[in-house]
């Protein structure tokens, strides 16, 4: 269907504050107050520019999902705009400067798009030749994205041109890159991980990891954190020194940080470990986990193969709630907005649901699995399934 807009709340234009509020008063020529004439008023379309930014994989370096200032919908959400793309959407979505950005994954290629998140126009396309099935890192006015030919490409913004790219091996599918002082940093399927600099693709080191990178590394303070096929949480410095590597429960999920503590799925259990990799808490549940966790202040959040999202405490890893509505695995990471956590599932379904009880307040069937976690922001929710639409929902 053709792409439409409705108008909705809007987040700051930098994507770090509360939303914008305008208030006052309108008076016509001499018309004293208290007239009986009215006139109604018309909200604006939000400036896409003024939506909160989603420029990377989970959000930020940190992978936490969470987003505190990003404005979510009041309510229960229709479809405000829909795109076949042509291929399946398994990669995240990312929003940066009122664009918003996701790749393709099909049968004979990839495409790469950039289109307005208001009204779902295509603002430039760029054909990569090959499946894209990782989220896009946005940083310094440049897309950097990567494909399952083993190829990571460096793209400008505003116009889709290449800037660069470096080939890897053929088949070395390329993880969701991260993008800190001047360099990119990408993990791969076939367990190499790479330090490259952003704007001339100089290689400076490599670094070989057991078992594949499919997931985003978590950055802080100077570490990659790096999730490993191979059952293993890797600490590597920007150096490309490893500084510990813990084992985990089967096959290593995803990572992420905060308050500097790193947060791990593995098999069936999460653990919590200090940014030196001395665990502080692990638990577990009766499925495998199969997300990067997402992590709040206070709050924990992982999905199982088995359709369920788990909630756990930060402090402790006590379990809070379980939501176990989803017929089919949770293999998109939940995101948290304010009040709810957007949940996708290979049932092809969206759920809302609140982060305090665990309890559905919406939730919206798309017609095929949703593997890519959502993107919220300007009252809206973004996502992507695997016929290859992209939804924007709103109220």
């Amino acid at each position: 269907m053709e792409p439409t807009a409705r108008p909705t709340a809007t987040d700051t234009a930098t994507g770090t504050g509360g939303p914008t509020e305008t208030t006052g008063s309108a008076t016509g020529d001499g018309e004293p107050a208290g007239t009986d004439e009215s006139t109604e008023t018309v909200t604006p379309t939000p400036d896409p520019a003024s939506f909160a930014s989603w420029p990377s994989f989970m959000r930020n370096d940190e992978n936490w999902g969470h987003h505190p200032e990003a404005v979510e919908p009041d309510g229960a959400v229709s479809v405000d705009w829909e795109r076949d793309l042509g291929g399946s959407v398994e990669a995240a979505a990312t929003l940066v400067n009122g664009r918003l950005f996701v790749g393709t994954a099909g049968r004979d290629g990839g495409a790469f798009y950039a289109l307005d998140p208001t009204t779902g126009e295509t603002l430039w396309e760029r054909d990569l030749g090959a499946p894209v099935s990782s989220a896009a890192t946005v940083a310094n006015g440049f897309v950097y994205v990567g494909t399952d030919d083993g190829t990571l490409h460096a793209l400008e913004a505003r116009s889709g041109d290449g800037f660069w790219q470096f080939g890897l091996r053929s088949g070395e599918a390329v993880a969701p890159p991260v993008v800190v002082g001047g360099a990119v940093y990408a993990g791969t399927s076939v367990g190499q991980l790479y330090k490259f600099d952003a704007l001339d693709s100089t290689q400076r080191w490599t670094r070989r990891v057991s078992g594949s990178v499919v997931v985003a590394p978590a950055y802080a303070d100077g570490t990659l954190y790096v999730p490993s096929e191979n059952a293993a949480v890797y600490a590597v410095s920007t150096t490309g020194e490893e500084t510990w590597r813990n084992a985990v429960d089967d096959d290593g999920v995803g990572v992420s940080h905060r308050n500097r503590r790193v947060y791990a799925t593995g098999g069936t259990t999460l653990e919590q470990t200090n940014v030196r990799g001395r665990r502080n808490w692990s638990t577990s549940v009766d499925a495998q986990f199969t997300t990067t966790p997402t992590v709040t202040a206070t709050t924990v959040l992982a999905g199982t193969r088995t359709g369920a999202v788990h909630a756990f405490e930060a402090d402790s890893g006590i379990e809070r709630w379980r939501f176990a509505e989803p017929s089919g695995p949770v293999s998109a990471p939940a995101v948290v907005v304010d009040r709810t956590a957007y949940v996708g599932s290979e049932d092809g379904t969206v759920y809302a649901v609140g982060i305090a009880d665990g309890e559905a307040t919406w939730s919206l069937e798309t017609g095929a699995a949703i593997t890519a976690a959502p993107v919220v922001a300007g009252g809206r929710v973004f996502l992507g399934n695997d016929d290859g639409t992209l939804y924007a929902l709103a109220n």
